[in-house]
């Protein structure tokens, strides 16, 4: 079972066709959609990041509690090191180096390749974030909110995070496979 049909029919048919033109506008469409889900997500998750910072900073500005900052200071530091390692993660995925069909191969590649490695590591950043929270506001495990974070959503988001890095694994050894045939034909 494929899970990228599209992918699959570009390999199909690559193999079919000695000049696979109409193959590498397919890789090109492609990349050019991940390319715009890409920006989307990215600029979604900025607006979020600068929600939550806005939040906790709104509640700093009002409260009393010097904690309240350290608060503020703790949940901006953890944001910008989440977005240092996803910009780091995400090198070389932004677009192709040249227009040549080899150079939307290599960029598919290395965002495969950066979804995989941003799995393990997503799943490492929130449970530190986590524990960060749960140490700062030292709640106890059976409340609402560590229930909903903890218990429910940290196991939710390991599976999703590899479930879509195996997807990706897949994905992955299709387009190697792409390349391969690139280079031999």
């Amino acid at each position: 079972m494929n899970p990228e049909p599209d992918l699959g029919s570009l390999k199909q048919q690559w193999q079919a066709q000695a000049a696979p033109v109409a193959q590498a506008q397919l890789l090109r469409e492609r990349v050019q959609r991940d390319s715009q889900a890409h920006l989307r997500t990215v600029v979604l998750v900025a607006v979020v990041t600068l929600l939550v910072l806005a939040v906790t900073f709104a509640y700093a500005w009002r409260s009393a509690r010097a904690a309240a900052w350290f608060s503020f200071f703790f949940t901006a530091a953890f944001a910008t090191t989440v977005w240092l390692v996803a910009l780091l993660l995400s090198r070389g995925t932004w677009r192709p180096q040249d227009e040549s069909t080899a150079a939307y191969l290599d960029v598919s590649i290395r965002r495969c390749q950066s979804v995989i490695i941003a799995a393990p590591v997503g799943i490492v950043m929130y449970v530190l974030g986590l524990a960060g929270s749960l140490l700062w506001t030292q709640q106890e495990l059976d409340t609402p909110g560590m229930i909903l974070a903890g218990w429910i959503g940290a196991p939710l988001y390991s599976v999703c995070m590899l479930w879509n890095a195996r997807r990706h694994r897949q994905r992955l050894a299709v387009l190697n496979d792409l390349k391969r045939q690139l280079r031999t034909g």
